[in-house]
C-alpha cells in the first residue's frame, strides 16, 4: 500500500513530519528517522525507534524463583547473560 502526504520545507531547511506519517511509522519523540537517497533520486525514510526495555516488560515470561527477585538476582542474571554472549563481565573486562 502506498501512502503519500506533502510537507513544506522552511527557510531553515526543516520540515514537520505529518502526524499521519508519524502514526504509520510508529515513531515518537526521541526516535530518529534515517533518510536514504539513491542515485536515481528515490528517498526512503527508515524509522529508528528508541524504546525503553520496560515498554515490553509485560511480554516477558519470567520464571518464578519462589521468592521476590532481589537486585543481586538481577545483577547475577545480567552478568551471566553478558558473559554467555560476549565472554566478558558487564564492567567490560574480558574473562
Amino acid at each position: 500500500m502506498n501512502f503519500e502526504v506533502d510537507a513544506t520545507i522552511t527557510s531553515d531547511g526543516q520540515i514537520t513530519v505529518p502526524a499521519e506519517i508519524l502514526e504509520k511509522l510508529d515513531v515518537k519523540a526521541g526516535d530518529r528517522l534515517r533518510f536514504c537517497l539513491t542515485d536515481s533520486g528515490k528517498l526512503t525514510v527508515i524509522p529508528i525507534r528508541r524504546r525503553s526495555i520496560f515498554d515490553h516488560l509485560d511480554e516477558l515470561k519470567l520464571p518464578s524463583i519462589g521468592r521476590p527477585v532481589t537486585r543481586e538476582d538481577i545483577d547475577t542474571a545480567i552478568e551471566q547473560e553478558v558473559n554467555a554472549r560476549y565472554g566478558r563481565t558487564p564492567s567490560g573486562s574480558a574473562k
